[in-house]
């Protein structure tokens, strides 16, 4: 812990850059074999790690807890199996939770209080190889979904024991492997599932008992297919928002908001990508002319014309009575070779992410803003990701994301979705004059609080004064100026 590195950085606003490196804290590089970074809101962020040196194959796990200035609040250590890995992180208001599992099906759960800096451990065990996938807490219990064996079912986990119930989900007439479950939210006590069966949807609750409560078929007689899905809970009433396509299978033409009342949809309403605006500004003139006419020929007969995308869909959010989707356009890349006998072969090369759009809706579904971004960052992730953060505080709102040693920006007036701050793209910002950042790898930014970010990652610094150069990992904190 002597070796840890603290640095400090209060900035005055600037009139051209409107985010600013407001503190910093940088890490040894080479003392952990892992390290993961969780924003826990006005509570803080913890910064947890995993010992490179191994002892009668244990191994030391580190939670570090900074607060909101990066200021050092409290440490703590336990021994765990040198084959245990970080799984994720789920946080419930002040606590922190980390599942933690090893390859013989057994895991841990680590409770970190950000209010009374204790730690406490609840150990359990899972089937074998088996996923958890669509993590939340609440109430003292974990929920997740699961694939075992082409089955699909949900993971009830007591937090205070490790007590663990499985629902699996079957559906008569349908193969189980029709059956996969999109997102689960714990309401007032009640597991909700959104779960895709064959090309319909349903609504599926359950107790933290795992006795199934209801299965509501959301999608009945509905042209549309629903891609994804996110629900939220606000004023006594149940929000849907995601992705659709017209195509029994197929990628995303367009986005949607609905309101469920009962067992039923009190409304839905769909939007064609193609009818937001600025969707199409990230493509090139000819191309964008090219859309338009298309568009306008299949109108012309009667008919819409949709464009194909796959989009990385981020949890509905809300505020004030109104809720905005967040989702980020992006296809694969494949380089080709040849061999000696002239075969051709593809080889995936990742995800390019175009552009992003950001839509507000009112509680009647809506739209009353809309508007898209450039983004193509340099980075081409092997794995669907969610590069960009978004923040409703304040008249604005807030969006940034991270690529390599570069921040990018945009301010949209909260009113009317207007460009407040346009795309600005800055160089991310060490500790000292003097010093400029050669190399940085695993850069990633998140929304903290308020107008507030983190970014952290891996960067090589040079000192322009000493030619001296140092390999840190670090977490910096990034206020949006309006």
């Amino acid at each position: 812990m002597n070796k840890t590195i603290y640095f400090l950085l209060f900035l005055l606003c600037s009139t051209v850059s409107h985010a600013q490196v407001t503190a910093r804290v940088e890490f040894p590089y080479r003392e952990y074999k892992d390290t993961y970074t969780t924003p826990m809101g006005e509570y803080g962020v913890l910064e947890q790690m995993f010992d490179k040196k191994t002892q009668d194959d244990k191994r030391w796990f580190k939670i570090q807890h900074y607060n909101t200035n990066l200021k050092l609040v409290a440490t703590d250590s336990m021994l765990i199996s040198k084959d245990m890995e970080l799984y994720t992180c789920e946080s419930d208001r002040e606590i922190c939770y980390s599942i933690l599992r090893e390859s013989d099906d057994s895991f841990l759960i680590v409770a970190y209080n950000t209010n009374t800096h204790k730690t406490n451990v609840v150990e359990g065990e899972y089937t074998h190889k088996g996923s958890m996938r669509s993590l939340c807490i609440e109430n003292g219990y974990l929920v997740f979904s699961s694939t075992q064996k082409k089955i699909e079912r949900i993971g009830i986990v007591n937090l205070k024991n490790g007590d663990t119930k499985y629902s699996d989900i079957h559906i008569d007439g349908v193969r189980d492997k029709k059956i996969f479950i999109l997102e689960n939210t714990i309401i007032d006590g009640e597991i909700n599932s959104l779960v895709k069966v064959e090309e319909n949807v349903y609504l599926m609750r359950f107790g933290l008992d795992g006795s199934t409560r209801s299965r509501i078929l959301l999608t009945k007689d509905m042209k549309e297919y629903i891609c994804n899905a996110s629900v939220s809970k606000s004023g006594g009433k149940y929000f849907l928002t995601g992705t659709y396509t017209n195509k029994k299978e197929g990628m995303a033409q367009g986005i949607y908001f609905a309101q469920l009342e009962g067992d039923k949809f009190k409304f839905i309403k769909f939007y064609n990508f193609l009818n937001l605006k600025n969707f199409t500004e990230y493509m090139s003139s000819k191309k964008k002319a090219k859309v338009e006419r298309r568009k306008e020929k299949a109108e012309k007969n009667g008919k819409e014309y949709s464009l194909n995308y796959h989009i990385a869909s981020h949890k509905i959010m809300s505020e004030n009575g109104y809720y905005y989707y967040l989702g980020e356009a992006y296809y694969p890349t494949y380089t080709t070779t040849r061999d000696g006998f002239g075969g051709v072969y593809a080889t995936f090369n990742g995800y390019f992410y175009t552009h992003a759009v950001l839509v507000k809706f009112d509680n009647q579904g809506n739209i009353v803003w809309d508007n898209c971004f450039k983004m193509e960052p340099r980075e081409k992730p092997f794995f669907v990701k969610a590069f960009v953060s978004a923040s409703l505080k304040g008249n604005n709102v807030s969006t940034v994301f991270t690529d390599g040693k570069r921040l990018t920006s945009k301010l949209f007036r909260n009113s009317d979705g207007e460009v407040v701050k346009d795309r600005n793209t800055e160089i991310l910002e060490t500790i000292g004059d003097g010093e400029s950042i050669k190399r940085a790898r695993y850069t990633d930014s998140m929304h903290w609080y308020d107008e507030n970010f983190i970014v952290h990652g891996n960067q090589t610094v040079k000192n322009s004064k000493t030619n001296e150069r140092r390999r840190v990992r670090y977490i910096s904190k990034y206020t949006i100026k309006e």
